[in-house]
């Protein structure tokens, strides 16, 4: 049962989308597909990595495509997820932004990518489908 009514919201755009490999683990937590996102950043393909990463942007038509879920424990949910994504390592750092979605803007965490950027390539359009 989802009792709370303002969930909080994660943006994907890597591996943890829906029909990419790393999905699962996103569903072993209470949460809920809320619809295709954008948010402002760079989507890159990272040197000697199965998986993308964004980094934030302030360029006006400079947007990273991705999908929205509403998190109904997120204490829980963003605990773990944190520690895949490796923010204690460094790797990613969780942040809170605006997205865009057909239905308005709503704030929503996010994992920008924490690395130098380099041998990345920037991902055209910024859209991740590893197909």
């Amino acid at each position: 049962m989802r009792a709370e009514r303002n969930p909080e919201h994660l943006f994907v755009y890597g591996t943890l989308k829906r029909g990419e490999r790393n999905h699962a683990r996103l569903l072993q937590h209470a949460v809920e597909f809320a619809g295709t996102a954008r948010i402002r950043g760079e989507l890159y393909q990272l040197a000697g990595e199965t998986f993308p990463g964004a980094v934030p942007s302030d360029a006006a038509n400079s947007f990273v495509h991705g999908e929205l879920f509403a998190l109904y424990d997120p204490e829980e949910t963003l605990a773990s997820l944190d520690e895949f994504e490796g923010v204690d390592e460094g790797e990613f750092a969780r942040r809170l932004v605006d997205a865009w979605t057909a239905q308005g803007q709503v704030k929503t965490w996010v994992y920008f990518y924490a690395q130098p950027l380099e041998g990345a390539s920037q991902i055209g359009g910024g859209m991740y489908s590893s197909l």
